[in-house]
């Protein structure tokens, strides 16, 4: 059997050792290895800094309170590098389990990413159950205990001759691994090939911006003419009031923090910070729902109920910035 022969048979081989059970495991870890990766590499604003996806906005969203926070602050400095580390190691990962290359490596490497992502992305996840990587990482550890204790006790043949060992096994161990690699790097081409508009920049983009309702240093009245009067309401201006539809969400900046403005009736508004309070992740909004909805985990709030957590794994609701209407410019203005 040739080389180029050898590894097929070899990827059958190790699929038909195995129990049903663990081809079971192998398959499902395997797969969604492959596609978290993938997903991750088809996002487009993943590696885009400001972008509500962006690996170091996650990073530093994870940080807060997570027993591995020092690390991550750290790892954020040089995101894009460590987001290219993530993904890509994902799909190795993934395409190495399948192909049956390495396997305990690929499992001990599968085992420390769903740990280091349990203290970090999952660990305000209440309970704990909730969160998926707990079990990914369950999962992993029970795929690798399995392959050890299988290969314990599978006899060594003995050698029956001194020969040494054929040239072409070295040449075999080489070829797998470049298999894994040359699966690692026809995944990420084909999905950073296939990245398009992704969930969150829709749903960001339903956000208006509120410096667009306005010229710099005017301000209009409800005739649409500039208002000569004084403020009434120290602060500073975000948007005017009657620019906005009431229900209608506008995106502007608390002091460099995302943040959504709501018109709630005539003379009222409201405004939330948009840092999910689960992993940091920016939220965005829904039309079709009109709830706030975070794209990294699900996290949903409802901005008719003090942005109350609805849905996901978001412990408390986001944050209230406090604003208010200046009745004699009309402007809405950002306290504090």
């Amino acid at each position: 059997m040739s080389v180029a022969e050898s590894l097929p048979a070899a990827v059958v081989r190790s699929w038909r050792r195995q129990p049903v059970y663990l081809r079971l495991l192998r398959t499902f870890l395997g797969v969604t290895f492959v596609y978290a990766g993938a997903q991750k590499l088809a996002d487009p604003g993943y590696f885009k800094p400001g972008a509500p996806t962006y690996i170091g906005t996650q990073l530093k969203g994870f940080a807060q309170g997570s027993p591995i926070g020092p690390l991550l602050r750290i790892l954020a400095h040089v995101a894009v590098p460590v987001g290219w580390i993530i993904a890509l190691g994902e799909v190795a990962v993934g395409v190495a389990t399948l192909l049956g290359i390495g396997v305990m490596i690929a499992a001990a490497v599968g085992f420390v990413i769903n740990v280091a992502l349990l203290l970090s992305a999952t660990w305000h996840v209440h309970p704990y159950f909730l969160g998926s990587d707990s079990i990914y990482a369950v999962a992993w550890l029970v795929y690798l205990l399995a392959l050890v204790d299988r290969k314990e006790t599978v006899p060594t043949p003995r050698r029956t001759s001194n020969r040494r060992p054929q040239p072409t096994s070295d040449r075999r161990e080489f070829l797998r691994a470049g298999a894994v690699a040359i699966g690692t790097i026809l995944v990420s081409s084909v999905s950073r090939a296939a990245a398009g508009k992704s969930v969150a920049r829709s749903a960001n983009g339903n956000l208006g911006n509120a410096s667009g309702h306005s010229k710099p240093g005017a301000t209009q009245s409800p005739s649409g003419s500039a208002s000569s009067s004084a403020p009434q309401v120290s602060g500073q201006p975000i948007a005017d009031l009657d620019s906005l539809k009431v229900g209608s969400p506008i995106a502007f900046s608390d002091h460099g923090t995302p943040a959504v403005l709501f018109r709630t009736g005539s003379d009222s508004v409201e405004a939330f910070s948009r840092v999910c309070t689960h992993a940091g992740c920016t939220v965005g909004f829904n039309p079709q729902t009109g709830l706030l909805q975070c794209p990294c985990h699900g996290a949903t709030f409802d901005p008719s109920r003090n942005a109350a957590v609805v849905a996901g794994p978001a412990p408390t609701p986001l944050p209230v910035i406090k604003v208010a209407v200046d009745p004699a410019t009309r402007k809405v203005m950002l306290q504090g």
